[in-house]
C-alpha cells in the first residue's frame, strides 16, 4: 500500500482528480481519500513513483 499527504486536495472535485489520476496509472487500484486529514492511501501493482508521478501531472503536490 502507497501513502500519500496531498495538501492541496481540498475539495470532492479534489478528490475525484487524484483518483482519476491514480487509476490511469493502474486501473484495477483501489483508491481510498480522507479529505479532513489530505491522506490517499492506494492498493496497487504500480510503483510509488508512478502514483506520485500520476497525482503531479494532474496539478496537485504529493508528498
Amino acid at each position: 500500500m502507497i501513502e500519500l499527504t496531498v495538501p492541496d486536495m481540498t475539495c470532492g472535485g479534489c478528490a475525484r482528480g487524484v483518483t482519476t489520476a491514480i487509476k490511469s496509472v493502474d486501473p484495477r487500484a483501489e483508491v481510498v481519500i480522507d479529505l479532513a486529514s489530505h491522506k490517499v492511501q492506494v492498493t496497487t501493482t504500480a510503483g510509488s513513483s508512478a502514483v506520485k508521478a500520476a497525482v503531479a501531472g494532474a496539478g496537485f503536490s504529493p508528498a
